[in-house]
């Protein structure tokens, strides 16, 4: 990338965009949010004002005056826009999962620009060097817990229509689970779901040995963030609580990685945020547990 200020373009105006990706991108000296594109004009309006960046009329305007596009908007309509951008050669920073379909992922290879997604825990300065140094270790076994209440309330978030689908949970929090488990395991290498009372259970096994087992649910009565790694010792070594970084932070430390030749940090979970082949392979993961759920019965 040349050595100046980016111009970054936002796409989407939802909660997210609110409370993260714009605040991050307007603090960052790296970039410069110059423009906006979204399908409600009215949240983007009072976004631009806030922000002082200028609403483009439509998406092909918006990709006419920047050099990044930022997304900001649900799987299927993100992996509908990002052809266009990736024709006109910009970089593109990608909320998770970057696609529904796997072909879909599978257009972002090769791309001659940064293309990085914002895995949280992988840009987290305290998980993420926990799961770089666990990536250096074999592991007999692992059990991962993410839920949230997120569908239960008046949660801005539970309002979205893709999260409220019988495995919205899968989709959700399913690539925040898998991308940990995929650094410190290694790749997928089988897995199966179904739904349960307590929300969707993923079993896996991994290309270094390893197998897990993990809880997903966006209509828990409670919030949970569990990961324990389990050694050929028996030693189990968990991921300290209550330490994550909000979505401010963490997506500052994605920018970053537009300008920083060794991406926003060192290690296999910076290596992960920028790797396409990467973010294939966890919807790929994602593709056939939401077939498994389909195909099987409701516990």
């Amino acid at each position: 990338m040349p050595e100046r200020v980016l111009r970054v373009g936002l796409v989407g105006s939802g909660p997210w965009a609110r409370l993260a990706v714009v605040p991050a991108l307007a603090a960052a000296p790296e970039v410069r949010l110059t423009h906006g594109w979204s399908r409600n004009d009215a949240d983007l309006a009072d976004l631009a004002r806030r922000y002082d960046f200028e609403p483009a009329g439509t998406y092909v305007d918006l990709l006419d005056r920047v050099d990044v596009v930022a997304f900001c908007v649900p799987p299927d309509v993100q992996a509908g826009l990002t052809p266009a951008a990736l024709d006109e050669g910009k970089a593109l920073l990608l909320e998770k999962p970057v696609a529904r379909r796997v072909e879909q992922a599978e257009r972002l290879h090769g791309h001659p620009e940064p293309v990085l997604v914002h895995y949280s825990r992988l840009l987290d300065s305290t998980v993420a060097p926990w799961l770089d140094a666990a990536a250096e270790r074999t592991w007999s076994s692992a059990r991962a817990v993410l839920t949230n209440t997120a569908t239960v309330g008046d949660d801005p978030f539970g309002r979205s229509a893709w999260r409220r689908e019988t495995d919205g949970a899968l989709w959700d929090l399913g690539p925040h689970v898998l991308a940990a488990l995929q650094v410190a395991l290694g790749d997928v290498t089988t897995i199966s779901a179904r739904h349960t009372d307590e929300g969707i259970v993923l079993e896996t096994t991994h290309a270094r040995g390893a197998s897990a087992r993990s809880l997903v649910s966006v209509s828990a009565s409670t919030k949970q963030d569990v990961l324990e790694l389990v050694g050929a010792d028996g030693c189990v070594h968990r991921l300290p609580p209550d330490t994550r970084e909000g979505g401010v932070q963490t997506y500052r430390a994605l920018v970053s990685g537009l300008v920083s030749p060794s991406g926003p940090s060192r290690g296999p979970c910076a290596a992960a945020v920028m790797d396409p082949a990467f973010s294939t392979s966890v919807v790929a993961t994602l593709v056939a547990a939401s077939a498994d759920l389909r195909a099987g019965p409701t516990a």
